[in-house]
């Protein structure tokens, strides 16, 4: 019996050093053949504290999802920044799954979506639980428009998307914003893997805001599990403390309003527009 367990707990610990030595051993890179929607890094230079962001997405997208691709360059002053936006985009009937992201709405009406994505080549899938035991996938920080990410959602991949404002001082705010500029300059000299559970599209943002800020954004288990991540948030006092969460998130579904409000509105109002249709 005891022989037995031994053999079980050798085989168990050569397993995950194989895996671990598999991860070490397998370099990412940002050259490979790449879909188009992962295939264009944006690119972050600073200049006396102003940030110029080119390869942002700014992609149209017909009713039946066929995307028209377009690509902009952007100036961002963090003094303008107006308010810091939590995105959860369910993509099951399974509430823990969940893709998160942020939107930085500035004075100009302008609003602009960071997302971390894994990065897909040709013909590849995404790998889900496997991409949390195997290198699969590097990740990437994608850079859009609003009308862009909130169409990809809504005509691309058919999901629905849950918008909540974030209770931030105007400081922390712009920490914010620079943090995630900070780690896109970076990654993009800097490949990596994607992990599901240990470098996915919530954890990796809380990592960058705790960098800077450290303890900004305390462990949970929304970190593994994004679909409890605006909770989580709210519990914290980042969403509307003092209201119910229940009612919160019946009101931050934000899809039909881009439903309502697309077809009319060009990059450049889409998100003013979009604001005055649905009111928070």
């Amino acid at each position: 019996m005891k022989r037995g367990l031994l053999s079980i707990l050798v085989l168990a610990a050569a397993a995950v050093a194989g895996l671990w030595i598999n991860w070490q051993l397998s370099a990412p890179s940002h050259v490979r053949n790449w879909q188009p929607l992962y295939a264009t890094l944006p690119k972050v230079t600073e200049n006396a504290g102003r940030y110029t962001v080119s390869n942002i997405r700014n992609w149209s997208y017909a009713p039946d999802g066929v995307p028209t691709p377009d690509w902009t360059q952007v100036t961002l002053d963090p003094t303008a920044l107006k308010r810091v936006w939590f995105i959860v985009e369910p993509f099951s009937e399974i509430r823990a799954t969940a893709h998160t992201m942020l939107s930085f709405e500035f004075a100009d009406g302008n609003a602009y979506v960071a997302s971390v994505e894994a990065r897909r080549e040709v013909g590849e899938g995404f790998g889900g639980l496997k991409a949390g035991i195997l290198p699969m996938h590097e990740y990437m920080f994608v850079w859009t428009t609003e009308r862009d990410m909130f169409a990809n959602s809504t005509f691309y991949t058919g999901d629905d998307l849950y918008m909540y404002p974030l209770e931030l001082s105007s400081e922390a705010a712009r920490a914010v914003l620079v943090a995630m500029l900070e780690e896109t300059d970076d990654l993009s000299h800097r490949p990596r893997w994607y992990n599901t559970f240990l470098s996915n599209c919530t954890n990796v943002l809380a990592r960058a805001v705790n960098d800077r800020t450290p303890g900004a954004v305390p462990w949970d288990v929304s970190w593994y599990l994004p679909g409890y991540a605006a909770a989580f948030l709210h519990e914290q006092g980042y969403i509307a403390p003092e209201a119910d969460f229940t009612a919160l998130e019946a009101v931050s579904l934000v899809t039909p309003h881009v439903l309502e409000v697309y077809g009319d509105a060009e990059s450049s109002e889409f998100s003013r527009r979009l604001r005055e249709a649905w009111q928070w």
